[in-house]
């Protein structure tokens, strides 16, 4: 299967010294069910995450339950979800719109409230991540971070802080172009962004300050420190983080 463009990104741009391959034998893998819609699925959010949490010694075997345009609430009320959830998971990672507004981050907590009332005695972790807004609604991010901080809180989930990263990102002198053209989804950049963000909750090694070595002798270009650094920074900010 070609490699996805952000993996493309992580592997031919921005670690000139890194090729993909298999995992060293080690622990069983953590299986991962991501379920989303289309910002989940564009440039593969999920296997550019085990590409990460590879390079830092952790096998993920990441499955996706990803439908254009769904919010959680449509999948559960499709048969799809309930079969998967009664699969063998370490982790349900859990993706809708920002839910920004009242009534869509009422419908995030219901619908998260119910998906944990399924996998409730069972030995998995819940993480939400939380989606940035579309860019003409920018100034709507702080209300999404808290809209799935909110909806954590009430199930004793967890954070994956994505929406807090792209903040940082884009509050920069120079941002990197998240964004397609319409407005709404990441680009190749974007999605290495968040799989930043996402992976410290799988590999340990992650969740310490990114490297302040210069750019050249640590083999990493200077966007992906800036990348790195927006990651750590909304990582660390984050009251509801998976540590």
């Amino acid at each position: 299967m070609p490699l996805r463009p952000a993996l493309l990104l992580l592997n031919a741009l921005l670690f000139p010294t890194w090729s993909i391959g298999a995992a060293c034998a080690g622990p069983p893998p953590l299986r991962v069910l991501f379920v989303g819609n289309s910002h989940t699925a564009t440039h593969d959010l999920p296997g550019t995450v085990a590409a990460l949490a590879e390079r830092h010694g952790v096998d993920l075997e990441v499955e996706r339950l990803v439908e254009p345009g769904h919010s959680l609430a449509d999948h559960l009320a499709r048969g799809d979800l309930q079969r998967r959830l009664a699969g063998q998971w370490d982790w349900v990672v859990l993706q809708q719109g920002p839910s920004a507004r009242p009534a869509s981050r009422a419908e995030l907590i219901r619908s998260v409230e119910a998906i944990a009332a399924r996998l409730q005695g069972r030995p998995v972790r819940i993480a939400l991540m939380s989606t940035w807004p579309d860019q003409r609604h920018r100034g709507d991010s702080l209300a999404a971070e808290s809209s799935h901080r909110d909806a954590a809180i009430a199930v004793g989930a967890c954070v994956l802080p994505v929406a807090t990263a792209w903040r940082h990102a884009l509050a920069a002198d120079a941002p990197p172009r998240l964004y397609q053209r319409d407005r709404l989804h990441a680009t190749a950049t974007g999605t290495v962004l968040a799989a930043l963000t996402i992976a410290p909750a799988f590999a340990d090694r992650m969740r310490t300050p990114p490297a302040t070595t210069d750019a050249g002798s640590s083999g990493k270009t200077p966007r992906l420190r800036e990348l790195e650094a927006a990651a750590w920074r909304a990582w660390n900010e984050e009251t509801q983080r998976c540590d």
